[in-house]
């Protein structure tokens, strides 16, 4: 970068070949525009052919339930940071190995974040064409409540098929209830569990940590 001399020469604004010019505190200033570099472009290196692999596959795992995932992630949505961001960076950190056959571990996704107090003692089992999945009721713990609805999504990553059950289950009760058609029935699914609380006056849910049941 270079600073020009101030006269009576009225110097360009913008770019002008591999040149740029503009002004800073009151200065006219130059700088060339970096160059690409087409060896890396054209000829990866094998972390960055990693990396690549990295970005692609984990979007892909998490496109199917991105709907889910803005839910889940809503108290820290923006206009450019979706629930598909949130859960990338636990993914990206814990739940990815490239050496690996299968090089994402869907027990470290995340589907839900948030303060509310989460499911104690979460376990789930299948029985012929229905999920059944227990808590113990810890309402009375914290700001818990008897009303807090469950969220709970089921997901078979290698089909890209998920179920996000629309009836939903108070903290309270325990227990949680999902009925899979013959064609759920016959899938194994990732499933995870989380608690919601509605907030009247922001017309938005809070949200606890999801937690991975395990594959049924």
């Amino acid at each position: 970068m270079a600073t020009l001399p101030n006269s009576n020469i009225i110097f360009p604004k913008g770019k002008i070949g591999t040149l740029v010019f503009y002004t800073l505190n009151g200065k006219t200033v130059v700088r060339s525009k970096p160059g690409s570099n087409h060896k890396n472009k054209n000829n990866p290196s094998p972390l960055q052919l990693i990396q690549r692999e990295k970005l692609k596959t984990i979007n892909a795992f998490l496109k199917p339930i991105k709907q889910a995932l803005d839910f889940g992630f809503q108290e820290f949505l923006t206009q450019s940071k979706k629930g598909m961001h949130c859960a990338y960076s636990e993914i990206n950190t814990k739940g990815y190995n490239h050496t690996r056959e299968s090089k994402i571990d869907p027990a470290f996704l995340r589907v839900s974040k948030g303060n509310l107090l989460g499911p104690e003692n979460p376990q789930v089992t299948k029985n012929g064409n229905t999920l059944e999945i227990t808590w113990s009721d810890n309402s009375s713990e914290g700001k818990a409540q008897r009303s807090d609805e469950t969220f709970i999504l089921c997901y078979c990553p290698e089909e890209e098929k998920y179920i996000w059950p629309k009836n939903k289950f108070r903290r309270n009760g325990g227990l949680a209830v999902i009925d899979l058609d013959s064609e759920e029935s016959e899938k194994s699914w990732h499933v995870y569990l989380a608690f919601s609380q509605m907030n009247f006056k922001k017309k938005s849910y809070t949200l606890s940590d999801s937690v991975y049941l395990g594959r049924v």
